[in-house]
């Protein structure tokens, strides 16, 4: 076992396996605040850092971000440390509540009957909802809404779509913990979004008059690059000052590169994996965001696109888009597949240029809920 900065009593604990950029700054700012409110087990075969290849990628994913303070974590090694270890682990900080995140579901629930009978409340962080690959159906769904329920004496959703596949009761403890958007990284003053705008372009030689259209995706069947590249191949043969910045690498991305090639079409750039700390600087150089996964339960990148004041056009199968958009801007839900109609969306935004952000500028207002500070403050909250 493994601890890192201080220990001592916490009011929050967090159990998860994978160690999350998206989580760390959360984390980082609660402790800032309130050097008592939390501390954090992973209990993973790696420690603090990923160390294993992405399976579609076969990349090491490179999620280091710097900048954020430290906060009180033990690793766990899997390999070795069982129930025993963790549960003692978890109650070595004293908390009163423990919030169970990406573990096995057997030893969520053995952990959550242990806690439980020792006076803890546990909580569920689930992101689970009706898009999931993983999702229950039928008398399935109804056994294990009524066992969640039974279990667990809160529910952490990453969304309301989670919160509705449970079917959570209203009157019932519940705390939004979503997959978050650091706003002091995606939405920084102006002046930073431009010097990065312009210093991207000039790098990739695309003009600082073009409109450019941006993906994050792997380039793997799931995450359905060949819809990206096929509508663009549609706007750029109607919009010549168009541009694409196909950020990701994946077993697709050597054919759909050479296609382009081969249509002597020289407005794609493929950069490849960009690490996460650099992420933003490649969103402030585009004008809309695209994602198309087949399957996308959540998605965070849309997310992020809205936070750095983006359009963005997503496939129906996308929930973090489902959730944000309502009303007319749901035009920019387009099915998978469905070429036509994500090209006519994209000629849309390309058509209004410096105007296309303003389609979405709802969308871009409910993910306020959804930044680093917002969700640091209401488990801050939780923790008083």
């Amino acid at each position: 076992m493994t601890l890192v900065t201080n220990s001592g009593p916490k009011r929050i604990v967090f159990l998860q396996e994978q160690v999350s950029q998206l989580d760390e700054p959360v984390y980082a700012r609660m402790h800032a605040t309130d050097p008592r409110s939390c501390a954090v087990v992973y209990w993973n075969d790696y420690g603090f850092v990923r160390t294993q290849s992405d399976p579609e990628t076969r990349i090491v994913p490179d999620f280091v971000e710097h900048g954020h303070s430290p906060y009180p974590r033990v690793w766990l090694d899997r390999r070795r440390m069982r129930f025993r270890e963790i549960a003692n682990a978890i109650v070595s900080f004293a908390p009163s509540l423990v919030v169970l995140a990406d573990v096995p579901a057997r030893l969520r629930w053995r952990l959550a009957s242990a806690l439980r009978g020792q006076g803890v409340r546990v909580a569920l962080r689930s992101d689970k909802n009706h898009l999931s690959d993983t999702r229950s159906r039928g008398v399935r769904l109804a056994i294990e809404r009524a066992f969640t329920q039974a279990t667990f004496d809160m529910l952490a959703p990453t969304s309301p779509l989670t919160s509705e596949y449970y079917r959570w009761p209203p009157r019932r403890p519940a705390v939004l913990f979503p997959y978050t958007t650091n706003a002091c990284k995606f939405r920084p003053d102006e002046q930073v979004q431009l010097e990065a705008r312009n210093r991207v372009r000039a790098a990739l030689n695309i003009p600082r008059d073009a409109f450019v259209f941006v993906s994050a995706a792997k380039f793997s069947e799931r995450e359905n690059p060949r819809q990206l590249a096929d509508s663009f191949a549609l706007v750029a043969r109607r919009k010549p000052h168009t541009f694409w910045l196909a950020l990701g690498d994946g077993p697709l991305l050597a054919p759909i590169r050479d296609a382009f090639a081969k249509a002597e079409n020289d407005r794609v750039r493929f950069p490849g994996f960009v690490p996460f700390r650099v992420l933003q600087d490649y969103l402030f150089a585009g004008d809309a965001f695209l994602h198309f996964p087949v399957i996308g339960p959540w998605e965070v990148s849309p997310q992020d696109a809205l936070v750095a004041g983006m359009a963005l056009v997503a496939t129906e199968s996308v929930g973090s888009a489902e959730v944000f958009f309502k009303g007319s801007e749901r035009r920019f839900l387009v099915p998978v597949g469905d070429v036509e109609r994500s090209a006519d969306r994209m000629e849309e935004l390309v058509t209004l240029g410096p105007r296309a952000a303003e389609t979405v500028g709802q969308a871009r207002s409910r993910t306020a809920d959804y930044t680093v500070a917002a969700t640091a403050s209401r488990l801050l909250d939780v923790a008083s």
